[in-house]
């Protein structure tokens, strides 16, 4: 049997970027292959230096200010640092100032349906039957957990004199 055997390799079945022409899947899967890649180069890169630096706390203060600094140069107007500067953007977007003491009520009393029902298991229906005190039948005169009305000797003998009324 000539057949090719497919291959397992994660690189080899990778589309490169010349392969993309028409289909937009295949080029969604490139860019987050492309996007993996370089999160990973990026990492790599800060892990090292983080390690280079790490021995020493001028370094460390220097290489704080070099991020701080790329971080303003990358996200120069989407980052609101401050407090205040959030407080002044809330306030325009919202078009009022926010109120200087916030008053809270506490929250109305809430009972929900069925809360608190459980089955019991059978150990705590066992506890809670050997418990009970014992009654003396007068249909049968045995002692136990029943009475004349729910007598099971009395329901044999009917279900049998209606099983022979059934009959004839």
């Amino acid at each position: 049997m000539d057949y090719e055997t497919p291959s397992t390799s994660h690189v080899e079945n990778q589309l490169h970027v010349d392969d993309i022409v028409e289909n937009t899947d295949v080029a969604t899967h490139v860019y987050v292959d492309e996007k993996k890649k370089a999160q990973a180069i990026l990492l790599g890169e800060m892990l090292g230096l983080y390690q280079a630096v790490s021995v020493d706390i001028d370094k460390i203060h220097e290489l704080t200010l070099i991020v701080r600094e790329a971080r303003q140069q990358i996200f120069a107007d989407g980052v609101v640092t401050s407090t205040a500067q959030k407080k002044k953007i809330m306030e325009e977007f919202y078009g009022a100032e926010a109120p200087q003491e916030v008053e809270v009520q506490p929250p109305e009393v809430v009972s929900t349906k069925g809360s608190g029902s459980r089955l019991p298991s059978r150990v705590e229906k066992a506890l809670k039957l050997k418990n009970k005190p014992m009654r003396q039948c007068k249909k049968c005169q045995e002692w136990g957990h029943h009475d004349s009305r729910n007598c099971d000797k009395f329901k044999e003998k009917e279900m049998m004199r209606s099983r022979r009324n059934a009959d004839v």
